[in-house]
């Protein structure tokens, strides 16, 4: 069935409340909302997200690892856009609702469907896991149409006022769950700090408390149980919230474990939801989150890894980053290489005699600089740092006897 499409506010569909999955066993993640339908006595499934890859949808929505999508920024405007067009004010304002409701007929409804459900597929195709919101919208266009000409029951002004009060905290939570992850997970990362990311939280949690500073996750939901004690013995208690460090600084002096939660099913009625379970979800897994050094954009690795380059496909190469930087990379040593620099030199003055005519283009010498250049490249690798200029030297000697070799033929 196509979700979007404005007819489907006509049907009899009742959506229950979106439900985020993990499956640990899997490594996949799944968001869905089972909706009734009355005329045919059947429940179904919605599925929003279907089996990506474990923390896809939480990724995508911080924007991390997905650059080359549309910014979640961009789909809240969206939804602020949509919400006029139901009679819906930021904030809520249940008057002007209840107008709105007594004056538009079916038909309107019906237009309004059709402007309104193109954008909520825009945003949902770009960021799955809001789709949370989905029955939501649905529920209201629903009522509207069946209840034209009437005023809002009490059931409707509920649903209006909530969705009215969810799409207008989108942009501020979105902001707070960014700079949460910046500080938790991404600058401790650039620090090269050897803590899985669920300790730096840990003790981030207990740094904001200390600190008397706004710590997002434990605000905004008890997703994460925090530790009873925290950290107290660190500083002494002459210290006061004036002079207390940094973040970096405390970080630098603490490390602990981190209470381990069960992973399961979420039932999703709130944005604020669904990022700190997301977070604490990415925590659990001890991830980091780094940016590529050559495209830039955002890649997740285990704590412990080195890795430098993300997987995605480099421009407009086939090639992804990691493979491209691998073969720079190996370019570099190579022609940084004194037994390479060498071969250069000598490979260039053959080519320079073969394009002048003084030597034929199938000459062997060219095959044997090349040999000689293998031979003596593996040897040099092969040989203990200290004895490696003998070698070398002995290459520029075989070398020189090639050239010789190429002059006394003309």
């Amino acid at each position: 069935m196509n979700l979007y499409l404005p007819d489907i506010i006509k049907n009899d569909f009742h959506f229950n409340v979106a439900t985020y999955s993990i499956n640990r066993h899997t490594h996949e993640e799944t968001l869905s909302s089972i909706y009734d339908n009355e005329n045919m006595h059947k429940s179904r499934t919605a599925c929003f997200i279907k089996k990506a890859a474990i923390h896809t949808g939480i990724m995508e929505i911080l924007d991390y690892d997905m650059p080359e999508k549309e910014s979640a920024v961009v789909a809240f405007q969206k939804f602020n856009s949509v919400l006029p067009l139901l009679g819906i004010d930021c904030p809520f304002d249940e008057e002007t609702f209840n107008v709105y409701c007594c004056e538009h007929t079916p038909k309107d409804i019906e237009a309004s469907a059709g402007q309104i459900m193109p954008i909520l597929q825009s945003c949902f195709e770009g960021h799955q896991a809001l789709s949370y919101l989905y029955p939501l919208f649905h529920m209201i266009m629903r009522s509207c149409y069946q209840q034209a000409g009437k005023e809002a029951d009490t059931k409707l002004l509920q649903a209006a006022k909530l969705l009215s009060k969810e799409v207008s905290s989108l942009e501020s939570l979105y902001t707070q769950a960014r700079n949460y992850l910046n500080d938790v997970i991404i600058e401790p990362s650039k620090q090269s700090l050897q803590l899985p990311s669920s300790v730096i939280a840990e003790i981030y949690h207990s740094y904001c408390l200390y600190a008397d500073k706004q710590d997002f996750h434990a605000n905004a939901l008890s997703a994460m149980e925090l530790k009873d004690t925290f950290l107290s013995d660190i500083y002494s208690q002459s210290d006061t919230h004036s002079n207390t460090q940094n973040w970096l600084e405390y970080l630098n002096h603490a490390s602990n474990l981190i209470t381990d939660n069960a992973i399961g099913k979420y039932p999703i009625t709130s944005f604020k939801q669904f990022l700190c379970i997301g977070i604490r979800l990415l925590l659990e897994d001890e991830l980091v989150i780094k940016k590529c050094k050559l495209c830039n954009g955002y890649f997740r690795v285990k704590y412990t890894s080195n890795q430098e380059y993300c997987t995605r496909i480099y421009r407009d190469t086939s090639t992804t980053c990691n493979e491209y930087a691998s073969r720079k990379s190996y370019k570099e040593r190579l022609f940084s290489h004194p037994i390479h620099t060498e071969f250069t030199k000598s490979y260039n003055r053959l080519y320079a005699r073969i394009r002048r005519g003084k030597l034929p283009a199938d000459t062997p010498l060219m095959d044997q600089l090349k040999a000689l250049h293998d031979e003596y490249t593996e040897k040099y690798e092969n040989t203990h740092q200290k004895d490696r200029e003998a070698i070398w030297k002995e290459y520029i000697e075989r070398n020189k006897e090639l050239l010789k070799l190429d002059s006394s033929k003309n």
